[in-house]
Parts: C-alpha cells; sequence; structure tokens
C-alpha cells in the first residue's frame, strides 16, 4: 500500500500578529486527502502543531503553501527530493508561481485538486508524475467528498470546528489573490452537506464553535437562508468572512443571527470611495460605512473589520483618519494591513508595468502584510511603515480597546475583549521587532 505524506507547511520561525489564539483546523490538506483511493495511506501534518521527522517515510510528499512560507516549503522539498522520495506541491503559492514551485517539486498543481488529482496519481503509478497540471473546469461541489477530519490532529478541533460551504467570489478585487484560485464562478455545497461535516468534526470535539472558511458567506442570498435555517437546530456559534452586502438584506441578517452567527470578518479596506473605485471596489460605499456597521451591530455581531494602508489615494492622514473612524463606530477587532503585490493578483501586474515594486518584493518571508514591498504615491516606504505599526499598536492598547468597545454593543462583549487581548502579545512583540527603541517613539503621523 503506497503511503501519501499531505503536509501543509507552516514557517514557525516567523512572528505573525494577526495568528488566531489556537490551533485552527487546517481544510486544504484534509480535503485532498479525502480524493487518494482507498489502496493509500494517507498522513496529514499541519506544521503549526506538529513537527515533521526529517527521516519519515513515505512514497509520495504533497505540500501546499502560502506565499509567506513557500521558502520553507521549497527547503522541505528540496529535502524529500534528495531521498529520492517524488514531491507534489499545490496551494495558493504554487498556483501563482507554478514554474518557480516546479523547480522544487516533480509536479504541481495549479487551482483546485478536484478534478485533476486522479490523473496526476495515475501518472504517479506509472513513473510519469511530472510537470504542471490544471484542471480544465472548476469542480462540482456537490461531488466533493468528505474532507478527513479524522487526519486532524487533536488540538486542531479542540477550540473551534471548520467547514467550507462556497468556494469563489463574485467580486474581482484588484489586490486579491483568491479568486485566481477559486475563480469567479460562485459554487454551492449542498446543505446537506455542510451539515453532515458538522456532525463528523463534532465528534472529534464538545466544541460547538464553527468558523466557516469560505471568502464571501452571503455570495447568494437565496443559498445563505436556506443554510442558515438549516443551522439553526444545531445551536452553534459561528463566523465567518462576509461582505457588507449582506446588510442590504434584512431577513439574510435576521436568519444569520438566529443561526449563531457571533462574528464577520469584513473587508472595509478604505474609507475612501476613490480607493475603493480604483480597487474595483466599487460595490462598497464608503458614505455608507456606518450603517453597515450599525446593522451588523443591531444583530449583535462582532465586527473584525480589515483596512489596507498603502492605496494610490492614501495619504498621510489616512491612519488618523481611520483609527478615529473604528473608535466611533465600535469596530470591536480592527485589523490592518499593508497592501501587499501577491503573486497572481493583478495589483503586482500593475505594479510592475509602473516599476513601482521594491528590491524586497522579491522576499516570499515578507508577504505577512506587514512589511511595504512598493512604492507609495503620497509618502515614502518608510512612513507607511511607521503609520501602519503606530495604528496597529494605538488600537492594540488596553485603553483604546476599552473605548470602542464602549460604543459597540454589548452582547457577545467578552468574547470580542478576549479576541483583542489575544492577539495583543503577538502585535506588541512584532512591534517591539520591527521598531526597536533606537529608532525613537512611534509617533502619531499627523506630527510628522
Amino acid at each position: 500500500m503506497p503511503k501519501a505524506l499531505l503536509i501543509h507547511a507552516t514557517d514557525n520561525s516567523l512572528l505573525l500578529a494577526e495568528q488566531p489564539p489556537f490551533p485552527f483546523p487546517v481544510l486544504g490538506v484534509i480535503t485532498v486527502a479525502a480524493l487518494f483511493p482507498e489502496d493509500w495511506e494517507v498522513e496529514v501534518i499541519d506544521e503549526a502543531v506538529k513537527e515533521i521527522r526529517s527521516d519519515v517515510e513515505a512514497d509520495l510528499v504533497g505540500l501546499s503553501t502560502l506565499t509567506l512560507d513557500a521558502p520553507h516549503a521549497y527547503e522541505l522539498a528540496d529535502h524529500f527530493r534528495r531521498r529520492k522520495i517524488p514531491v507534489l506541491m499545490g496551494g495558493m503559492h504554487p498556483t501563482g508561481m507554478p514554474e518557480e514551485a516546479l523547480q522544487h517539486a516533480d509536479a504541481v498543481v495549479v487551482g483546485e485538486a478536484e478534478g485533476i488529482l486522479y490523473r496526476v496519481l495515475e501518472d504517479f503509478r506509472t513513473g510519469q508524475m511530472r510537470g504542471i497540471y490544471k484542471s480544465e473546469m472548476p469542480p462540482d461541489l456537490s461531488k466533493v467528498p468528505r474532507p478527513r477530519y479524522d487526519l486532524l490532529h487533536p488540538k486542531q478541533s479542540r477550540f473551534i470546528h471548520s467547514v467550507q460551504a462556497t468556494r469563489g467570489c463574485p467580486h474581482n478585487c484588484e489586490f486579491c489573490s483568491v479568486t485566481p484560485f477559486f475563480g469567479h464562478q460562485y459554487r454551492l455545497r449542498p446543505v446537506g452537506e455542510i451539515l453532515a461535516d458538522l456532525e463528523v468534526s463534532f465528534e472529534r470535539s464538545s466544541s460547538k464553535a464553527v468558523f466557516f472558511v469560505d471568502d464571501n458567506i452571503v455570495g447568494d442570498t437565496d443559498y445563505a437562508k436556506e443554510l442558515f435555517r438549516a443551522l439553526m437546530p444545531l445551536k452553534i456559534k459561528w463566523g465567518s468572512f462576509a461582505s457588507v452586502a449582506m446588510t442590504q438584506d434584512r431577513q439574510v441578517m435576521r436568519l444569520a443571527e438566529k443561526s449563531g452567527c457571533i462574528e464577520v470578518l469584513v473587508g472595509f479596506e478604505s474609507l475612501s470611495q476613490t480607493n475603493l473605485d480604483a480597487s474595483h471596489k466599487s460595490w462598497m460605499r464608503a458614505d455608507r460605512m456606518r450603517e453597515y456597521i450599525r446593522i451588523f451591530h443591531d444583530h449583535g455581531m462582532i465586527i473584525q473589520g480589515a483596512f489596507v494602508f498603502g492605496h494610490d489615494g492614501d495619504r498621510k492622514d489616512v491612519f488618523c483618519r481611520t483609527i478615529d473612524f473604528i473608535q466611533e463606530t465600535g469596530i470591536q477587532v480592527p485589523v490592518f494591513a499593508i497592501l501587499t503585490p501577491y503573486p497572481a493578483s493583478r495589483f503586482r501586474a500593475r505594479l510592475e508595468r509602473e516599476g513601482r515594486l521594491l528590491p524586497e518584493a522579491r522576499d516570499w518571508r515578507l508577504y505577512d502584510v506587514s512589511h511595504v514591498l512598493f512604492r507609495p504615491l503620497h509618502m515614502t516606504p518608510e512612513e507607511l511603515e511607521e503609520g501602519f505599526l503606530w495604528a496597529r499598536k494605538y488600537c492594540a492598547a488596553p485603553r483604546t480597546i476599552f473605548g470602542r468597545m464602549f460604543h459597540a454593543p454589548r452582547t457577545n462583549w467578552l468574547t470580542a475583549l478576549g479576541l483583542n487581548f489575544s492577539m495583543r502579545s503577538r502585535r506588541m512583540r512584532q512591534i517591539k521587532e520591527r521598531w526597536p527603541r533606537s529608532k525613537g517613539k512611534l509617533s502619531r503621523p499627523a506630527t510628522w
């Protein structure tokens, strides 16, 4: 019986400030594991929770990696190939940079593995597995097998369960690296399959906390309503990535609340309509941001709001304006990022045409959305970095955490507080590493 070792590559030497406080169940590798025939033995290792022995045995190694972890993944791939073990790579980064990944692997899967892995394994059996593989059509999610939850490390389902209901996104934001992987076609899994996934996952833990890894849980309102109604009897608490568009359908909001939604991760990106339009996100209206936030809050939902600095319309006042808005509106868990030119994104292609990428953009280990990798239009790279770190430090201070909580609903108040403080230590550690005392005090950008 051949053995496949599937690895979710994680470079644990890198400090990620927004890391969740507990091990998160990674669906990618256990979804691929479900595609292997029954005559294969499959082992899954997520390096976030378990180290890989250098002498581990396998007939085939599959490596999935994000851009940030790509150099580490390449080192692993090179190690196994030196041991004469064939390596197959896939995931977000190899999809964006397949030719680069192929320098370290025998074969690369571009995009989703369903619909193409069977051919890869056939070629493996005949000793012909090589090159780049890509499915002609996006997979039909009604035919996708259930993820192998049984292969997760016990730590990964102790606190939270993860499940996927949809793939793809109907939007086409310039900076997005997800759409090149899943495409624009918004695809739906049968609701019964979602419930079955949860039932299997619940067998491993008594936790009733669930996270939907969908990029947009309400991309199809009719489907979302059906899903939320089906979740109600389960008495779970759940969160997901969501669009502000869901606030415009009050029935969706009521059903989401009744089904147990307590947190939404929303990409507000910018308070400037000019920036939103330039990013092809014009469906979000800057002048309605307060309305969106109020509706989420009216339904008791914690908002983890993402704001991105470095848009072409950003000037030095963007940091203070954004902070003031967050504190006034009570966005409970603000998340900040520096605009990052991910591989295969249209934003990166534009920066390349304009000659604005910095030399640092060649180092994949800096792709943690906290490094400046291009030349902004209206400030220096150093000013963008300083303003970003100042905003992160300001919002991580206990007094500002409690300050914005007073503008937020009391529903799920303690959970929101816990989320802030669980991430605070990593955020402060990163700030101290990136801005040591020798650089002076992180000053409020308005004083530059």
